[in-house]
């Protein structure tokens, strides 16, 4: 026998071991264990609800992001600018931490599609004995009175897996022992080794294994959608972090026009109490103007109250620890929103919007998505040809080693071809399946027209915004000049006695609206650039945010997180 024609045991289970081990070097423990992140806000969560928990308290968990130092506290105020209150929210806002988890998730499911090529390894293991009467000559090769005794023992085991073209193929090697007081068995006992190779293979229905690589695509694309989702969580609560920072700039805004409004009203009291004391004014003009101080106080009142409840809002957006929702801290807006005048270009901000959109990629890869399903279905109205193909060395000695030698490739082969045809008549099931999935993909081709005049009316009216918001600044800023001169020379006549506080107040009044005003066109200017920024899909990079991966291992499940460079 030629040596390089053997197949030995050892050789042969070598290579089962080694591919097996190449299979699953990346494999899990049957049971994960908790990472540090997941204990980390399991525990967070649970203790802040007070709910009992059996974790273990004693890991950290991972190290906060040196990039967003903690709020500096002075005097109960935190002076904070639009990118500080960004970093913040990026770092801690649960909506962003969720979202962070979906590519993993999306990741994981890649993997699982992925992973039915993985080879497998299979063993089974049979042990009998039989003992009955002697039925037949042929039992035993002799009639007489007696038993028939046989002891046998059988083994299989290899490896088996799916092929890219569809098919299983599978190879094993079968290994049996045989002890029988039968005079017809030579030798006897006997040891019998099988050596086999085998391949099913779909020859039109399921050729290129249609289904299994697209649920690959499907899920590769699913992965970039969760990519897209993160993008656009992360936009939009940028944009709503970014109207609550210029809503609290404007309330306090708002807040300083009434107690100067409120100022001007006490001085006027005060001077008409002057007056009624040295007889010079009456008791109407003093009424008046005490009416006038507490009607502005009442409104200076309720204008801090709604600051403190918008304050509390953008806390909330922010998430940080070290300044809860709850607490008194005043957060004071460090940056001057935008108030000079811009240029919108309305078709360059819509193409921007269709090609920057993270709703566009989605829609892009819910058509893709479709359409691999509609053509994976399509094959599958071909008919069910199958071939299988089977080829065996065999081995018989006294015992497994010389049995293992005696497998030769010129030697005892036995080897098998077959062909398995179906075709359902009228073939209605697939076809039906493939309607529908067209029908599903005629939906997606529409919801996408759909969103995209969605978008483009969106992007409309943000221009629209800022073009309205730009000439409100300019003209409410007109008012206001006007308005002040108006004070100033009311004053003056009231001082030389030439009109009573009736018209002074009044004046006031007018004035103090127009700075309200002019406030809330400067704030809709700024929140209308922040959502025409947001409509082009460019806020991300608008604002410089960039996306980070995590930089620990798969198994620590660190989510996406998103953060502005300094």
């Amino acid at each position: 026998m030629a040596t390089g024609k053997r197949i030995g045991l050892a050789a042969w289970w070598a290579a089962c071991l080694a591919a097996a081990a190449m299979a699953g070097c990346d494999a899990s423990p049957y049971v994960m264990p908790w990472t540090r992140y997941e204990r980390q806000t399991v525990l967070g969560v649970l203790d802040r609800m007070n709910a009992a928990t059996e974790f273990s308290k004693s890991d950290p968990g991972p190290p906060a992001a040196p990039s967003v130092p903690r709020p500096i506290v002075l005097n109960g105020e935190i002076r904070m600018s639009l990118d500080d209150a960004l970093r913040l929210a990026l770092a801690h806002n649960q909506d962003v931490q969720i979202a962070g988890l979906e590519p993993l998730s999306a990741e994981a499911d890649l993997v699982r599609a992925r992973a039915v090529y993985d080879p497998s390894v299979f063993l089974s293991n049979t042990a009998a004995r039989q003992d009955r009467p002697i039925a037949s000559q042929l039992d035993i090769g002799t009639f007489v009175p007696g038993q028939y005794i046989e002891k046998t023992w059988a083994m299989r085991g290899g490896l088996k897996g799916l092929t890219a073209g569809g098919g299983t193929l599978q190879a094993y090697q079968e290994m049996s022992y045989l002890n029988t007081n039968s005079k017809l068995i030579f030798p006897n006992p006997q040891y019998t080794t099988r050596t086999t190779v085998e391949l099913d293979q779909p020859l039109l229905k399921g050729f290129g294994d249609p289904i299994n690589q697209a649920s690959i695509r499907i899920a590769n694309l699913n992965a970039g959608t969760s990519i897209e989702d993160f993008r656009q969580k992360v936009m939009e609560t940028c944009a709503k972090v970014t109207q609550a920072y210029w809503q609290v700039a404007y309330d306090l805004g708002v807040v300083r026009v009434a107690e100067e409004s409120h100022g001007m009203a006490q001085e006027v009291l005060r001077r008409e109490t002057a007056r009624g004391r040295g007889g010079v004014s009456n008791d109407l003009n003093i009424s008046r103007a005490a009416s006038a101080a507490a009607t502005r106080e009442a409104e200076l009142v309720r204008l801090r109250n709604r600051s403190r409840t918008d304050m509390d809002q953008l806390k909330h957006l922010l998430n940080a620890a070290d300044l809860p929702a709850d607490s008194q801290i005043t957060i004071v807006p460090t940056d001057a929103p935008r108030s000079f005048i811009v240029d919108v270009d309305r078709t360059w901000s819509v193409a921007k919007a269709l090609s920057r959109r993270p709703e566009i990629a989605k829609a892009r890869n819910a058509l893709a998505i479709n359409q691999e399903r509609v053509d994976a279905t399509d094959r599958l109205r071909l008919p069910k040809l199958d071939t299988v193909l089977r080829y065996t060395m065999n081995g018989l000695g006294t015992g497994f080693g010389p049995s293992l030698n005696s497998e030769q490739l010129d030697g005892l082969i036995s080897w098998s071809a077959e062909i398995d045809f179906e075709w359902p008549i009228g073939n209605r099931a697939a076809d039906s399946d493939l309607r529908k999935r067209r029908i599903e993909y005629l939906q997606t081709v529409l919801q996408a027209s759909q969103l995209t005049n969605q978008i483009v009316q969106e992007v409309n009216a943000a221009v629209r915004a800022v073009l309205q918001g730009r000439d409100e600044m300019e003209y409410t800023l007109k008012a206001v000049t006007a308005a002040k001169k108006v004070v100033a020379g009311e004053l003056v006549r009231f001082e030389l006695g030439e009109l009573s506080n009736e018209e002074l107040l009044r004046s006031q009044d007018v004035y103090a609206a127009a700075q309200r005003d002019h406030l809330q066109a400067v704030l809709s200017f700024n929140l209308a650039l922040a959502e025409m920024s947001r409509a082009q899909g460019t806020l991300v990079e608008d604002r410089g945010i960039a996306i980070v991966w995590p930089q620990g291992t798969r198994s620590e499940l660190e989510p996406l997180g998103a953060s502005i460079p300094r």
